[in-house]
């Protein structure tokens, strides 16, 4: 009569048989999470199931990488032995879990108990694949170095969970060499990333990276300008791509703004402010963002007014100072004041006599006005207004009517440069 033990269908509901010998000796010298993949496992084991690395590490909270530390501490302390599949007997493994009360005192030895830790990977075509042979054989070129195991259950990874050709994991290798970025965890995040960007091809990634440094290097240029050393967050990249995509800023203006926000509290905000304001004012124009604002004539007369109003003031405040340092000048002017209104009036009565005398007092006044500011070294004109233009001071109208030939380009160029300014200072 044959004999048939009942399967147990619910995990649950099993008893799982651990030697004293391990909890003992073995599990107080190791890590907890070391305790859980070990007990976990042979529960698997001895209810002839098997259990992924990848539900592993889901089921117990840890990483993929930690259950692999796990056993490799294990097989160091002779716990387990791993038996490798594929070719070259490196790579995915089984794993046996060993007597330990026949290993350490000898006795009848017993049916291996055995657990796959990765049974959905296909042998034959990840272990058996030449192009993954010689992936594996030009990173350890490009490392210098024989791969762990823990390297190549990564890379075996990557091509089942990824989808990851040898192609973009090689790319993929070389990019973080060249950056210095050389570690397995990073070089994972890059190769996620590329694949689920589409990323399946070395070309691909090559116009990618091109992007990308053309971006990087328009980031470091920027932040810069703007006197910071630290790279962008990702909060101001995507503010930096906004300016240059979508509001359509090329390089020059977006720099011609940064140079406003000197002494500013956070200037990449009010750059911010000032390239959106340009974007406000192009669109109203209808003009292209990187084309300069044309100045309007109202805007030309009010700059003329401007300099008139600023030569004034400068004049006005050089003649309060020589009255300070001069006092027989204010009493000269104050003499000359009287007697304009007197000359006028003898003139328009036809009082030629007393016409002459008044103009010979305001001669004599001149004369000693000037005696006195060359005394002091000043020059005569020191206390008149200083126009930029001496042929139309500051009118920006000849002599003979129509625009000053002599300064209305060069004006116009300046109100452009003036009326920013004082955009700039509403935001």
């Amino acid at each position: 009569m044959n004999y048939i033990k009942p399967k147990v269908t619910d995990l649950n509901m099993a008893d799982l048989t651990v030697e004293n010998i391990f909890i003992n000796e073995y599990m107080p010298e190791a890590e907890g999470d070391f305790v859980k993949v070990y007990l976990l496992a042979r529960l698997y084991a001895e209810t002839d199931r098997s259990i992924s690395n990848i539900d592993m590490a889901k089921q117990l909270g840890l990483t993929q990488d930690r259950i692999l530390e796990a056993w490799n501490y294990w097989e160091e302390w002779g716990a387990i032995k791993k038996h490798y599949l594929g070719g070259d007997g490196r790579l995915d493994f089984a794993v046996e879990f060993v007597n330990l009360k026949e290993m350490l005192y000898g006795g009848e030895q017993e049916e291996p108990l055995m657990i796959e830790t990765d049974p959905e990977i296909k042998v034959k075509q990840v272990f058996g694949n030449n192009d993954i042979n010689q992936l594996m054989e030009q990173i350890e070129k490009k490392l210098g170095r024989t791969l762990s195991t823990t390297d190549l259950q990564s890379i075996v990874n990557w091509i089942e969970e990824y989808k990851a050709t040898p192609e973009v994991i090689m790319k993929a290798v070389e990019y973080c060499i060249a950056k210095n970025k050389m570690s397995f965890r990073y070089l994972g995040t890059l190769i996620e990333g590329w694949v689920s960007q589409g990323l399946n091809t070395a070309d691909k990634i090559d116009e990618y990276l091109e992007l990308y440094d053309q971006k990087f290097s328009r980031y470091k240029r920027v932040m810069r300008a703007l006197g910071y050393s630290k790279e962008a967050s990702e909060e101001e990249r995507r503010i930096m791509d906004v300016w240059f995509e979508d509001l359509g800023f090329n390089m020059d203006k977006v720099l011609e703004a940064c140079a406003k926000s000197a002494g500013v509290h956070n200037p990449f905000l009010y750059v911010n402010g000032v390239l959106r304001n340009w974007k406000k004012d192009a669109t109203q124009d209808n003009r292209d963002v990187n084309e300069k604002k044309p100045v309007s004539n109202s805007v030309l007369r009010d700059y003329y007014n401007f300099l008139r109003e600023k030569a004034d003031r400068e004049a006005e405040e050089r003649r309060n100072q020589i009255y300070i340092e001069i006092p027989k000048i204010k009493e000269i002017d104050d003499a000359m004041r009287i007697i304009g209104p007197q000359l006028a009036k003898a003139y328009l009565s036809g009082d030629a006599e007393e016409g002459g005398r008044l103009n010979a007092e305001l001669e004599r006044l001149n004369e000693d006005r000037a005696f006195y500011l060359a005394e002091h070294d000043y020059e005569m004109d020191y206390t008149d207004p200083k126009y930029a233009c001496t042929e139309c001071n500051d009118t920006g109208t000849a002599e003979m009517g129509g625009p000053c030939p002599v300064c209305k380009e060069q004006r116009r160029m300046e109100a452009e440069v003036w009326q920013a300014e004082r955009e700039t200072k509403e935001i």
